[in-house]
């Protein structure tokens, strides 16, 4: 993410130089404007992904889940692992509504101003309109590198893996972790630095035709209620998912709508 964020922001380096390459405020000018108005959009895009996103938090408990620390860790066949990527792989397909349609018709509004000011020789205009484009295009780019970066994608490159759960987060391997608390990034209801979760329910739903068991972890974002990630559970650990459902129902969900409640 942060190489297309640095691509994009070279990007727009270079055109807003071509762009205020006749004009006549002085080579020193231009290059101010050239180099710091980009510069001031990365500024403002990279701290709200950084500071939104927590990394340090998941870090060390991904850490802590590779230490044995964690609630289940299962290991998976090639036929297993083949079909916990098939039904998470179904969640993500349902949830893939395309949140594009804003970031492309700012990124056409932008393009649009820059036209007319360079038809009405105003560089201020623009200015503004590659500012616009340059915003949209950074905001694009965070959209698709994180849909790239969905869990099945990578976790397809291996004909086996494991996951291990914990309270704080699911961790494939490959796959990478999902945050059941804190920002995360949800299809349909994309930010430029993800939705607000909140764990609300873990349901074991019981195995149909051709499809394993499975637990499902369901967070609240923005008022509603998203299936954040589908978990394959492992021939033979069913009754290990069933406790591992009444333990986050006892230790996590229950716990934390008691603490909500003492501070009302």
């Amino acid at each position: 993410m942060l190489v297309g964020l640095l691509g994009v922001t070279v990007v727009m380096i270079v055109v807003f130089r071509l762009v205020f390459r006749d004009w006549d405020q002085g080579p020193g000018t231009v290059w101010l404007v050239s180099l710091g108005v980009p510069a001031v959009a990365l500024l403002v895009v990279l701290p709200l992904l950084v500071l939104g996103e927590r990394p340090q938090t998941y870090l060390r408990d991904m850490n802590q889940m590779l230490a044995g620390q964690c609630w289940a860790h299962w290991h998976y066949d090639e036929a297993g692992w083949r079909a916990a990527n098939d039904i998470e792989g179904r969640r993500e397909q349902e949830q893939r509504t395309s949140s594009y349609t804003g970031p492309l018709l700012a990124e056409a509004a932008g393009l649009v101003v820059m036209a007319a000011g360079a038809a009405s020789d105003a560089p201020g205009v623009v200015a503004i309109g590659i500012t616009i484009a340059g915003v949209a295009l950074l905001y694009i780019v965070v959209m698709a590198t994180t849909a790239l970066q969905r869990a099945t994608l990578t976790a397809r490159s291996r004909s086996r893996g494991e996951i291990c759960i914990g309270p704080l987060g699911v961790y494939r391997r490959p796959g990478g972790y999902t945050a059941l608390y804190g920002y995360t990034a949800l299809y349909g209801h994309t930010t430029l630095y993800g939705a607000r979760c909140e764990l609300r329910e873990v349901d074991f739903i019981d195995a149909a035709r051709r499809t394993p068991a499975f637990l499902r972890f369901t967070v609240m974002a923005r008022g509603e209620l998203w299936p954040l990630t589908d978990v394959a559970v492992p021939s033979g650990h069913e009754e290990e998912a069933r406790a591992l459902v009444q333990r986050f129902q006892t230790e996590v969900l229950t716990s934390r709508n008691e603490d909500q409640n003492d501070e009302h």
